[in-house]
């Protein structure tokens, strides 16, 4: 985005965030998937925040963001400002949500040119996504949010949102831990001793911070493989980890 508030409070250029030592690489295993794709959606009526970390598979290292606060559709604009007020106010960004927050079909038309970019994505090749997957903190965010707020905002559910990877259930299968330590980001980042980043429900600092809990798995030797699929013709997922939070 060009708003220079914006991009003064979000630095969009995160390498710095993210590096990865090359003592990481000793005990590093191939992967299934060429890239990683970070998202922790903020909202509990609608989506508000819409953040997406690329990440290099092969070299564990950052590649691209694609960041954008949305606007929800169906509130009333008294009910938006108070509850953005509630929320972004206490970080000091509710003016940039503002300024910025555009519609989640716009959000996605600019995401889905984001990922042709990328060539991760063809519109006209079935719609899933090429040699990568997104990975989330928990099921809650495509396995709910993405296909009700599309619902709201009329649209029909993208193929590229049907398959994607809980890093907790990699998590716990991976270093079996008490359960109680990979049910959530902050249990991860603990167990693993990663410091946290940023603010805690920040929609950017989260997926920051689940990225860091990927790239140590990954430096580790995690295997990180697709966790949730989705029926296209139905609402229902197969689950492909027996063991799973």
């Amino acid at each position: 985005m060009d708003d220079v508030m914006h991009l003064e409070k979000f630095n969009h250029d995160i390498s710095r965030d993210l590096q990865v030592d090359a003592a990481a690489f000793q005990h590093k295993c191939s992967q299934d998937l060429d890239f990683f794709l970070v998202l922790d959606l903020e909202g509990k009526i609608e989506i508000l925040e819409f953040p997406v970390l690329m990440i290099d598979a092969k070299t564990m290292a950052f590649v691209d963001l694609f960041h954008r606060f949305v606007r929800p559709s169906k509130m009333s604009e008294q009910h938006i400002n108070k509850y953005i007020e509630g929320k972004y106010g206490k970080f000091g960004v509710d003016r940039v949500w503002h300024d910025t927050a555009l519609p989640f079909k716009e959000v996605i038309q600019q995401f889905e040119a984001w990922l042709t970019q990328h060539h991760l994505w063809e519109k006209g090749r079935g719609g899933h996504l090429k040699r990568a997957a997104f990975v989330t903190c928990g099921n809650w965010d495509l396995k709910t949010k993405v296909p009700d707020q599309c619902k709201v905002s009329q649209i029909k559910l993208p193929p590229y949102f049907m398959e994607w990877i809980n890093l907790k259930d990699v998590f716990y299968n991976f270093y079996k831990p008490r359960k109680s330590e990979a049910t959530g980001m902050m249990g991860m980042m603990k167990n693993r001793q990663v410091p946290m980043f940023g603010s805690h429900h920040l929609g950017i600092d989260d997926t920051k911070n689940i990225t860091r809990v990927l790239q140590r798995m990954l430096a580790d030797g995690a295997r990180v493989q697709i966790t949730a699929r989705r029926n296209p013709d139905s609402r229902n997922v197969q689950y492909l980890f027996e063991d799973r939070i």
